[in-house]
């Protein structure tokens, strides 16, 4: 079954579809991605882990600070990453001596399930963006019937 994890201050989808859960192996990663897209990984205090690749709807922090490490953005600091409404729940990590990834903090996001295939469904349609969006809000709202209905038209 397919996953995807939302924040929970404004209920945005903020990764891509995700299969697969992993267990964690950071060693002897560096300059390199810690997960391949469709992972994610939980460590021991709760926070997922996914692929670069598979962010969405969140960009990098106005304080630049908070993007700083030696080739990229290092492990420790402020959350660098943002939700579409300002909620900083997540750390983009790419300096050049530990792996790539995301992390995600367990406070600010709930991984939800793709129960009925339909947002799968809704993502791999063949409109354009606009469109996706707005069906997908019918689904985040409960409105499954009202999508389907449009999907089969």
């Amino acid at each position: 079954m397919k996953r995807f994890i939302v924040c929970n201050n404004c209920g945005g989808r903020i990764s891509n579809l995700l299969e697969d859960q992993i267990e964690l192996d950071f060693s002897g990663r560096s300059e390199e991605m810690l997960l391949r897209t469709g992972q994610y990984g939980i460590d021991n205090s709760g926070d997922y882990y996914i692929s670069i690749s598979d962010k969405h709807n969140l960009s990098y922090h106005h304080d630049l600070t908070r993007m700083q490490g030696c080739c990229g953005a290092s492990v420790n600091g402020l959350p660098n990453l943002v939700c579409i409404c300002k909620s900083a729940i997540g750390r983009e990590v790419t300096d050049c001596c530990t792996a790539h990834y995301v992390v995600l903090y367990k406070k600010g996001i709930t991984l939800k399930e793709d129960t009925t295939g339909l947002l799968a469904e809704i993502l791999n349609l063949s409109v354009d963006d606009e469109t996706k969006s707005q069906y997908e809000i019918l689904f985040h709202f409960g409105e499954i019937a009202s999508v389907l209905v449009e999907l089969r038209k």
